[in-house]
């Protein structure tokens, strides 16, 4: 076998201490770095701003949403109540009604005014059904177009 005359640096694998610079920064470095440092802080600032009146707008309309929850609640028991003591009413007005108009009552009546004796079979009672109507009245909008038409109305 031919002796091909290559040695090996057997130093370039040994293990070495690494040589370190420590490299100075520039002055533009420097100033880029304040830079972005500053601009962070802004933009930090700015979301945490923007998340605080995200947060307080949505507390207020949860606030708000309640309130009126709360006032349509009473505004409905307020109307059942109402149409509670007008059932009531009704059926009084219909059993006020029906004593006046008995066969007894009738015959009374008759008797006193000369006419002959009466039939049970003779009495008819009518009634007159109506059709329900509601009316809605048209709302000004919600809570802020009223505030804005107050403040536009007090402007001008």
């Amino acid at each position: 076998m031919a002796h091909t005359g290559t040695a090996y640096d057997l130093e370039l694998f040994s293990d070495r201490k690494p040589h370190l610079v420590e490299m100075k920064n520039t002055k533009k470095a420097e100033e880029d770095t304040r830079r972005r440092a500053h601009r962070q802080s802004v933009l930090s600032l700015l979301v945490y701003l923007a998340v605080a009146a995200v947060a307080i707008v949505l507390v207020g309309y949860f606030i708000t949403c309640n309130v009126r929850l709360t006032e349509m609640n009473k505004a409905i028991k307020d109307k059942q109540a109402q149409l509670s003591a007008l059932q009531s009413e009704e059926v009084r007005l219909k059993s006020e009604v029906a004593g006046l108009t008995s066969a007894e009552k009738v015959n009374t009546y008759v008797q006193e005014n000369g006419l002959g004796p009466i039939n049970g079979n003779q009495i008819y009672y009518i009634e007159a059904q109506e059709q329900d109507r509601v009316s809605i009245p048209q709302e000004e909008g919600n809570w802020f177009q009223r505030a804005w038409n107050a403040i536009v109305d007090f402007l001008s």
